[in-house]
């Protein structure tokens, strides 16, 4: 049998249907408002990165059989160089492909150009050397340096620093033509030789990069307007929908501690028999 309650009684805030609404609107909120500081305001913030594309097609080497021989380039004289040397050698393989590249068309240089993977040039330096390869990187910097004896009538080579899309490995490359006025992190593309992995010393202790020459670069358009459209669109749908979830909350909020009108009784204030005497 329940107790009898007082006609008076006021139950406690936290056993009213209000509390338990409030607690439900409450829940809805802080899952709204984690759902914008974990996942949405991340992607909304963040810098679209640029990733390196795989070529299906692209040229991989295949080390040598026993008793294979080797693909002769450039008469051979690239097989003298050694990995692992510094980058600033400027000894008969460099020389000799400098004065090769400068009576070259840079027609025949695209031709003849392939695209490789960036790990086989450490993987398998002795097997890319000499090849001809497609290179889109983004620009770092770029300095003239003066070659010595001047092969092929080349004063000054232009050496240029560029890094992968990925923005995680590094190329040199040594330009017989100067790049022109470029902004940092522009995508270049170029056709170059490589010639060895080399080394350098960089801000933290000594840098080890595959070496390349070549004639010139270009700078390359991306087509990222459909992408990153794509992705403006979706978030600013994912910030629609927060919104919206948001706006739902704070007018279920109003709704729920708006003053309602007092309820008539439903018995009559004065009874019938005191109407009736």
């Amino acid at each position: 049998m329940k107790p009898v309650l007082p006609p008076d009684f006021k139950p406690p805030f936290w056993a009213t249907k209000e509390f338990r609404r409030f607690l439900l609107v409450g829940i809805m909120g802080l899952a709204v408002v984690g759902v914008v500081v974990v996942d949405i305001a991340p992607k909304l913030t963040a810098r679209p990165t640029r990733e390196e594309k795989h070529d299906p097609s692209g040229f991989v080497p295949k080390p040598l059989a026993p008793g294979e021989a080797k693909v002769v380039r450039f008469e051979g004289v690239l097989e003298k160089a050694k990995d692992g040397t510094s980058i600033d050698d400027q000894d008969e393989p460099y020389q000799y492909l400098i004065r090769s590249l400068s009576r070259m068309d840079a027609a025949l240089v695209a031709k003849e150009s392939k695209s490789v993977e960036y790990k086989y040039f450490s993987k398998m330096p002795v097997e890319m050397r000499g090849e001809t390869v497609k290179i889109v990187a983004l620009f770092l910097q770029s300095n003239p340096i003066r070659v010595d004896a001047a092969p092929g009538g080349v004063k000054f080579i232009h050496r240029t620093y560029l890094s992968d899309l990925s923005g995680a490995e590094g190329y040199v490359v040594d330009l017989l033509e100067p790049p022109g006025e470029l902004a940092k992190r522009t995508v270049v593309g170029m056709d170059a030789v490589f010639l060895k992995l080399g080394t350098y010393e960089g801000k933290n202790g000594s840098v080890q990069a595959p070496l390349f020459l070549g004639k010139s670069l270009r700078t390359v358009k991306e087509k990222m307007a459909d992408s990153s459209s794509a992705a403006n669109l979706s978030n600013g749908a994912i910030l629609g929908i927060a919104c919206g979830a948001m706006l739902a909350i704070l007018v279920l909020t109003s709704l729920m501690f708006r003053k309602s009108k007092p309820v008539p009784p439903r018995n009559p204030a004065i009874s019938m028999e005191s109407l009736k005497s």
